[in-house]
């Protein structure tokens, strides 16, 4: 499943769930949270922002295809929310260490 298909389907099951659609028991899954002490995370965020207009999916240039098959869906959901965070988090510290 490509990753636009994976965001697709998470926008999906967002929306069902709000309109209290959601046909599948909720359950617990535990994943492994990601460490926002990550310098190789922090390169790569960096070099998105400096050749922005250069890729299309930023996403998929942060996120480990490898460890992205090896997630049941729940997992998937939640690994890229953390993503999109740590994204943000470490955009946000690029932005004001250099503004200094």
């Amino acid at each position: 499943m490509k990753n636009n298909d994976i965001l697709k389907n998470f926008a999906l099951r967002a929306k069902n769930k709000l309109l209290g659609k959601d046909t599948k028991n909720s359950i617990n899954v535990k994943v492994k949270t990601i460490s926002f002490k990550d310098d190789a995370f922090k390169e790569k965020v960096e070099y998105l922002m400096d050749r922005e207009n250069e890729i299309f999916n930023p996403m998929h240039f942060l996120m480990d295809d490898k460890l992205l098959k090896t997630l049941d869906s729940e997992q998937k959901e939640r690994y890229l929310l953390e993503t999109i965070d740590k994204y943000l988090r470490f955009k946000n510290e690029i932005t004001m260490e250099r503004s200094c």
